[in-house]
Formats: C-alpha cells, sequence, structure tokens
C-alpha cells in the first residue's frame, strides 16, 4: 500500500471515531465521547505521520508526540493546545482512578473536547489533501 494510500485509510478510520464520538454524545455517554474524541486524532495524526514521513506511524497513543512526529514544532498554537487537552483521555476513559471520578465527563466538557477533535481533524485533512 502506498504511503498515499495508507493516510487516506488512517482518515478513513479517524472519520469513523469522530462519528462514534457524536453518537456517543447523543445518548450522553460523555466518557466514550471523550474516548473517540481522542482516538480520532490519534488516528489523524497518524495519517499524517504516513503522509509526512512516508513511514508506518510508531505504535502509541501520545497524541503530542505524533503531532512532532508529523511536523516538528511547527504546529499552529490552537492545534498543540487542542492535541495537549485531548491526549490524556485514551488511559483516563479506560482505566479506573485515572480520572477524577466519574463526573469528570459532562455535557460541557465532551461538546469542547468535540471541538478540539474537530480542529485537528480539519487541520490534518487540508494537510493531506
Amino acid at each position: 500500500m502506498s504511503a498515499e494510500t495508507d493516510a487516506r485509510v488512517w482518515l478513513e478510520y479517524a472519520e469513523a471515531d469522530r462519528h462514534s464520538a457524536y453518537s456517543a454524545l447523543a445518548v450522553a455517554d460523555y466518557r466514550d465521547v471523550a474516548f473517540h474524541c481522542q482516538q480520532a486524532v490519534e488516528k489523524a495524526l497518524k495519517a499524517l505521520v504516513v503522509h509526512s514521513t512516508g513511514q508506518r506511524p510508531p505504535y502509541v497513543h501520545n497524541l503530542r508526540q505524533l503531532l512532532d512526529q508529523a511536523v516538528g514544532r511547527s504546529a499552529p498554537a490552537s492545534i498543540v493546545d487542542a492535541v495537549l487537552s485531548l491526549n490524556p483521555h485514551y488511559r483516563a476513559t479506560r482505566y479506573p482512578g485515572v480520572a477524577d471520578s466519574p463526573d469528570v465527563y459532562t455535557a460541557s466538557r465532551a461538546q469542547r473536547l468535540l471541538r478540539q477533535m474537530d480542529l485537528v481533524l480539519e487541520w490534518v485533512r487540508d494537510r493531506i489533501s
């Protein structure tokens, strides 16, 4: 598979997680919103790594590491902020005791995470297309 095709496949998976995030919002499953937002951005950044380097992305969940591998330190501050905000939600949504309490995931927080996810996905799409 070519790097271009591989990047598109990663983006398709990112879009599937984006859809899952919005589906979780519709049923007020805010923890799942957070998880799928993080996963969508992770997969989008992996698409950007493939697109930028022509190599397979690493098996990591650290969004900042993926962003740095894809574009170095040249990402706009708004993207870096969104990535840093979404980064902890892979572990915090999957492992008990990582997040302060189950109540940490509220409707307003879920909406904020969705906006951050959409910002990063749009930024990645612009770089790949």
